[in-house]
């Protein structure tokens, strides 16, 4: 079963702080202490080409951002994976992204979803919360201190959510 979470507050900004990601050498880092690394980021990332193709890479540069800085923040418990990419308005979405948490859910306790997609919300009954849906931000003109102010907002509210699910455990 997926399941989504809504936040509705400000996107993250990361920048460049080594974090547990989809690569060998953190591979090996996961290997030698995977009892405390319980948590898959997977961030959810729509592709289209079309009229709005600027504002849909806009979304996934922040929920990229969102992931790292998540993952930064809380490394040691918590493992990015590589996006989950899709075809907007693909209707097999769903099962695909059902196929994907099964996997990683082998091996990760909890696997969460990242998105600043808001079809997402639409989709809460087929997804439950599983998925974390945050607005986006417009990145590109930002003033860098804005950005880390917002880093900080966002995160505390994720963290809320992370801990609900870690203490449900």
């Amino acid at each position: 079963m997926i399941k989504t979470t809504i936040i509705d507050k400000n996107c993250i900004y990361g920048q460049g702080v080594e974090i547990l990601k989809w690569n060998s050498k953190d591979a090996d880092v996961y290997s030698q202490s995977k009892e405390y690394v319980d948590t898959a980021v997977v961030p959810l990332i729509a592709i289209s080409t079309g009229d709005q193709f600027k504002s849909i890479v806009s979304k996934g540069e922040c929920t990229e951002l969102i992931a790292s800085e998540l993952e930064r923040q809380l490394k040691g418990r918590v493992f990015l994976f590589p996006p989950f990419s899709y075809i907007k308005n693909d209707n097999q979405v769903i099962e695909s992204l059902k196929k994907w948490k099964n996997e990683i859910g082998e091996t990760f306790h909890h696997v969460i979803f990242l998105t600043t997609e808001e079809e997402w919300k639409q989709r809460e009954t087929e997804v439950k919360d599983d998925v974390i849906c945050i607005p986006n931000i417009p990145l590109e003109h930002m003033d860098e201190s804005l950005k880390k102010k917002l880093v900080q907002d966002q995160i505390e509210q994720i963290l809320n959510i992370l801990l609900q699910y870690w203490n449900k455990s």
